[in-house]
């Protein structure tokens, strides 16, 4: 409880403003201000979409770090394979727009699979900048460097969180038409706890699966989020305003 009230303060600290149009115009300035400002002195502005993208793609493939220098801060990573190229380049441009990336663009990178004949796999990731005012979320979201589901993240979901963590990590079941989300770098405890927070924030129906039954060769203890059909309707009219075109195929939709 004492983590979620000084979570909850800091959140309100650094929320300068939820509203997008006085986000706007801070832009140029705030590009300029985080590029040449010591980490420090980087304190936002973070809006509401900024805390629900980077609450939604760490839910996701997305990751955090926190420096060990005399001032902490937290940097962000952000990946995604070539396959999903557009979306991390959109992710990027959102960033990069907003003052929180430098101009540079995401880098390539590959991935040798050695069980895979030594296939090589390319993609594309990039960083924000280091933040001092963010290391609440990694607080939020870490435990020894391990990446874990805590109560106190129900206060911080939001539509467009819930959508990112879909693109990063969901996939569409045309089966029973409807969604899955591969949780399986969570615990089945910490599954069924995200679970609970999206049927009580958003009014939603889910049940917690083994991965190995969604077929293919996923372990027996791995966990996935799957959304019932009849509760996709009201998940589809949440989150597509905040999907990438690219992207809607995980909700069944064509581009």
């Amino acid at each position: 409880m004492i983590l979620h009230k000084n979570l909850s303060k800091r959140f309100k600290s650094f929320l300068i403003s939820s509203s997008r149009q006085i986000h706007t115009n801070f832009i140029t300035n705030c590009n300029q201000f985080h590029t040449w400002t010591h980490t420090l002195n980087r304190i936002g502005p973070h809006n509401v979409d900024v805390i629900s993208i980077l609450v939604g793609c760490l839910l996701g493939d997305a990751y955090a770090k926190i420096s060990k220098s005399k001032v902490p801060g937290t940097n962000f990573r952000f990946k995604q394979s070539g396959r999903h190229k557009d979306y991390l380049f959109s992710l990027y441009e959102f960033f990069h727009k907003n003052g929180y990336c430098s101009n540079a663009g995401p880098r390539e990178y590959k991935t040798i699979l050695k069980n895979n004949k030594n296939k090589i796999y390319y993609g594309y990731e990039f960083d924000i900048y280091t933040f001092s005012s963010l290391n609440w979320i990694h607080e939020l979201f870490y435990v020894n460097g391990k990446k874990v589901i805590k109560p106190e993240l129900i206060h911080y979901l939001t539509p467009m969180s819930l959508a990112y963590l879909i693109m990063d990590d969901g996939c569409w079941v045309s089966g029973s038409k409807s969604v899955r989300i591969a949780t399986n770098n969570f615990t089945k405890e910490e599954v069924e706890l995200l679970k609970s927070m999206i049927e009580t924030k958003f009014g939603l129906d889910c049940t917690v699966q083994l991965l190995s039954k969604a077929g293919g060769n996923a372990p027996n203890d791995k966990y996935s989020l799957y959304f019932k059909v009849a509760s996709f309707p009201k998940l589809k009219e949440l989150v597509l305003p905040y999907m990438h075109p690219k992207m809607k195929y995980k909700l069944g939709l064509k581009d």
